[in-house]
């Protein structure tokens, strides 16, 4: 996995977080238990594909070079843009981004769709940056029009003392994408069939729920 506040999250004894919590009790259905290890989000499908001991990754879509088992979609993500209301930027469209300074997730060309790259190629002002609580602060101190990633992560990031931002600056949501469906890929085909049963097994209880509410 990739390390990402609230998704997931490096504790002292282990990991925790909304899609590691998802992970781990649906694979806990089928008496499976869950062991983390954290990559660059860049590097995750490469690293699975080549360090065969990793069992699984997350999350991930069928548009990466995927070799394995892919499961059953686990979490929505809402990849938005966000502007600082002060700046009354008009986004309404992926063609506006071509003239814009933007700073986006790392990997975002390919998670975010070929539509989404076409309408950056050209854009000297975009960069890819791995973290994603200094895109935050870039924006906020006026060095970006624009940045690109997932709604529960900034709203996480805004909030977090930690970021060290000011909280009472607006900012405008720019809902550019569509609903992002994100899965687990295994490679034992088995270990997909038990996630996907454990993934049902969980929505059905109501645990699924109430990981959602948590975070």
């Amino acid at each position: 996995m990739r390390e990402i506040a609230p998704y997931a999250i490096k504790t002292e004894t282990g990991a925790a977080g909304l899609d590691t919590e998802i992970i781990a009790a649906a694979l806990a259905e089928r008496g499976h238990h869950l062991a983390v290890k954290f990559y660059p989000f860049a590097r995750l499908i490469a690293t699975f594909n080549e360090n065969k001991e990793i069992e699984a990754a997350a999350p991930v879509v069928p548009r990466f070079n995927l070799t394995g088992t892919l499961t059953e979609p686990f979490i929505t993500y809402r990849n938005i843009g966000l502007s600082l209301a002060q700046a009354h930027l008009s986004v309404t469209t992926l063609a506006d981004l071509s003239h814009l300074q933007i700073i986006a997730f790392q990997n975002a060309r390919n998670a975010l769709g070929p539509e989404f790259a076409a309408a950056v190629a050209n854009n000297n002002g975009y960069r890819e940056e791995s973290s994603q609580p200094l895109s935050v602060k870039v924006l906020f101190n006026g060095r970006a029009d624009l940045i690109i990633g997932e709604r529960r992560i900034f709203r996480h990031l805004i909030n977090d003392p930690a970021t060290g931002i000011d909280k009472t600056i607006e900012t405008v949501e720019h809902p550019l994408f569509a609903p992002t469906h994100y899965s687990v890929i295994f490679r034992d085909p088995a270990l997909a069939e038990d996630f996907n049963a454990g993934l049902a097994a969980i929505k059905a209880s109501g645990l699924y729920d109430a990981i959602l509410q948590k975070y």
